[in-house]
């Protein structure tokens, strides 16, 4: 089963020999941490329908106004809120690491791909996955756009595909440092994207079977 995808030359598909698929995590924390990135758009939205929504109702009576406008904010919110979890959940659904003799393949919601080789990989530390911010995203009145989410993956020189409807994001990402002798270019892939955040990730304990060189003896 090749889970729709396509071979690129010389990885194997999902479900052959060795392999493993992988998903981020998908548990309550993990929606709630990543739907919070949009808390500061969230929280305007609230104040100015609090605003907006108290007006008819002080006008139709005296003194309803704040709890009028702050029941017309919740629920405006939390219709709003809907977006940043579709979003989430597009992501969590669409994204999939595959782990095999070849090395580390990843392919997210947006359409990147990342593979990067067991030997050319270089270290295990600070990646930055963009995968909810590489676009802006239209919140009502707003367009937002995401912080950055820091974790933890690995590094190394390895092979990047950007979709051409990135715009923006794929022309930052072109000026990533490449190795001098290969012309591979400097390529991370976080360990969220293969599960949870912590020692049980999947892809962390991939690594330390491949590359136990990249680890500190006992950490």
């Amino acid at each position: 089963m090749d889970h729709g995808w396509t071979r690129a030359p010389g990885w194997p598909l999902p479900g052959e020999p060795g392999t493993r698929w992988l998903a981020p995590d998908a548990s309550a924390g993990m929606y709630l941490r990543r739907t919070l990135a949009f808390a500061p758009a969230l929280v305007g939205f609230f104040v100015l329908a609090l605003i907006l929504g108290s007006i008819p109702f002080e006008s139709a009576a005296e003194g309803t106004g704040m709890i009028g406008g702050t029941l017309v904010g919740l629920l405006a919110t939390a219709g709003l809120a809907c977006v940043p979890l579709a979003k989430v959940h597009r992501m969590v659904t669409r994204t999939h690491v595959i782990v095999s003799p070849v090395g580390v393949e990843l392919r997210d919601h947006l359409g990147f791909q990342v593979r990067l080789r067991w030997q050319d990989l270089t270290q295990v530390g600070p990646t930055v996955d963009n995968t909810l911010s590489a676009r802006s995203v239209e919140m009502g009145p707003f367009d937002v756009r995401v912080q950055n989410v820091q974790s933890h993956g690995i590094i190394g020189w390895g092979e990047r595909i950007v979709p051409a409807q990135v715009g923006g994001a794929g022309a930052a990402l072109s000026g990533q440092p490449r190795h001098p002798g290969t012309g591979a270019e400097l390529v991370a892939i976080s360990f969220p994207a293969a599960g949870p955040a912590d020692g049980s990730n999947p892809l962390l304990n991939e690594v330390r079977r491949h590359r136990p060189d990249l680890f500190v003896p006992g950490v």
